[in-house]
């Protein structure tokens, strides 16, 4: 594809938290629309020099432009009915513009980017504009590739190429046309996200947002327009990401199936595989003994979340073989920080208390549930040894010890106890 470099607009192409574009004085008014792109914050109230903007914006959600003062004007961030703001900070605003203002990381570490949508250029004939903002924490640089459908990308090259997270790429002038737009980590062929073919019209001006939904690897768009209006619309991937951890009391390692097609071979007992990409949306997951293939020993139908990391512990014997979904949250932990939970995939154990370094942090850890994230300080580069201790719920009896486990920082982990009430064991996996 022919991708031709638009006349970009003024100097002031992003107004960050420095307040670039601002200007003193007031009395005015311009435009603003907000994205919700910070995935642990379900709802989203943004207020602009004390006036709200939204109240409630779901995640992913967009508004369309809305008139609030120029000048420079304080903007206040609140998530998930919160009292505290999760962003206050002074940004200027000229007048008679309009802009986008997209919260994004997690809660504990939301930031914003507030980006002129006014001034780009009108595209040359035949051709749209599009501007990539890429916001998806813990991702990376992205590449974007708009093709005619069922493109190689091997043998393409990106139409916007290397946004880094926290920035919006220079405006580019492809041809209009019915295309599909597919993005890869920079660098990379690996589409970490896909949606069906549309139609990029003659004149129009695209802004797609990639964000995380909390997936590791793989992320979502919010293709909003830059119009009088500001639409903009949520476009799911087409990808989810699963991997299986086998607990299970079957006496040969397991085959996986999605949709009836061979998946995942030969995972042994206390084994945990990769992430796989799959299609997004309602799948049945079949498991088989690779002794008897063709048998299947439990039919799952669950739904693949777009954009999303998902986690499937397989427990118990041949004749009742049960299944534990969890969804995964490998959202970047603070600095310094990493996060874990704990799953208790013990058929016959029981409830369990669960200890980090002697302190109780999860009573009662009910059989085939898994605990919250828990936080825990370390080191970022050679990580940090802790203990694990499992006890009966509500005694002092350990049934399991792990000591001199180490967990690096900036990473998160599930901790699984797996195996009979007479040989418990504990698998740590790296999820992200």
């Amino acid at each position: 594809m022919n991708a031709r470099l638009a006349i970009a607009f003024c100097s002031g192409l992003l107004a960050l938290a420095l307040g670039a574009c601002s200007h003193s004085g007031g009395g005015g008014s311009t435009n603003m629309r907000v994205i919700n792109a910070v995935p642990d914050a379900t709802s989203l109230t943004v207020s602009v020099n004390d006036k709200t903007v939204v109240s409630n914006l779901v995640f992913q959600g967009s508004t369309q432009y809305t008139s609030v003062d120029s000048g420079n004007q304080e903007f206040k961030v609140s998530a998930n009915g919160g009292t505290s703001n999760a962003i206050d900070t002074t940004l200027g605003l000229s007048n008679g513009a309009n802009y986008s203002y997209i919260v994004f990381n997690p809660v504990a570490s939301a930031t914003a980017l507030l980006l002129v949508d006014s001034g780009i250029a009108t595209p040359p004939s035949g051709d749209f504009s599009i501007r990539v903002v890429n916001v998806a924490s813990g991702i990376g640089p992205v590449d974007v590739y708009l093709t005619p459908p069922g493109t190689d990308l091997n043998s393409t090259s990106p139409t916007v190429a290397n946004t880094p997270v926290g920035a919006a790429s220079l405006v580019i002038s492809p041809a209009a046309g019915t295309l599909e737009l597919r993005v890869t980590a920079t660098g990379t062929k690996e589409v970490i996200y896909d949606t069906p073919p549309q139609a990029f019209v003659n004149g129009n001006i695209y802004q797609p947002v990639v964000l995380t939904a909390g997936s590791s690897k793989l992320v979502n768009v919010v293709l909003l327009n830059i119009d009088d209006t500001g639409t903009g619309q949520l476009n799911n991937n087409l990808l989810a990401d699963f991997k299986v951890l086998n607990a299970s009391q079957v006496p040969s390692p397991l085959n996986v199936l999605v949709d009836g097609v061979l998946t995942l071979s030969n995972v042994p007992y206390a084994a945990v595989s990769n992430y796989v990409t799959i299609p997004a949306g309602t799948r049945t997951f079949s498991v088989q003994a690779t002794s008897t293939p063709g048998a299947n020993l439990l039919n799952l139908v669950t739904t693949a979340a777009p954009a999303t990391d998902t986690s499937i512990m397989l427990n118990g014997p041949a004749g009742a073989l049960q299944a534990t979904v969890l969804a995964d949250n490998n959202l970047p932990p603070a600095i310094g920080r990493a996060r874990i939970r704990f799953i208790n995939g013990s058929p016959d154990q029981g409830p369990l208390d669960v200890y980090i370094n002697f302190s109780k942090q999860v009573a009662g850890l009910a059989t085939n549930a898994a605990s919250g994230y828990n936080e825990v300080t370390a080191d970022a580069s050679l990580g940090t040894s802790f203990e694990f201790d499992f006890n009966i719920a509500g005694t002092t009896t350990p049934v399991l010890k792990m000591p001199a486990v180490t967990i690096v920082a900036a990473h998160t982990y599930s901790i699984y106890v797996i195996g009979l009430s007479t040989g418990l064991q504990g698998v740590v996996v790296k999820d992200d």
